[in-house]
This record gives C-alpha cells, sequence and structure tokens, in this order.
C-alpha cells in the first residue's frame, strides 16, 4: 500500500504540469489525438489532473 500511494502522489504531482502544459500547447482535439481519446475523454483527463472544472 505505501507504494502504491507513493506512486499517486507522484503521478499527481507530475501530472498536474503535464495537464497544464498540455492545455497551454494544444487544442483539445490535438490533445484527445496525442492521448488516443476522445475529446470528452480528454478534456475530461486534462481536468483531473490539472485540478480545474471540465466544464470551462
Amino acid at each position: 500500500m505505501r507504494a502504491a500511494r507513493r506512486l499517486e502522489v507522484v503521478a499527481e504531482r507530475v501530472g498536474y504540469w503535464a495537464a497544464r502544459n498540455t492545455a497551454s500547447d494544444l487544442d483539445t482535439a490535438q490533445a484527445a489525438s496525442h492521448l488516443g481519446l476522445d475529446e470528452h475523454a480528454a478534456r475530461k483527463l486534462l481536468a483531473r489532473f490539472g485540478r480545474w472544472s471540465p466544464h470551462c
């Protein structure tokens, strides 16, 4: 459990900056294409990691 929690913390920290940078560099369609997701799923994923509302 300690290892799983540690991975969770690292993913949260790295994911925050990755999501912020991706959102500033790419539009949603481009991000979705790079992530292999549809636009809705990409927006939701970026919002979760970037800590903003997916409805903005």
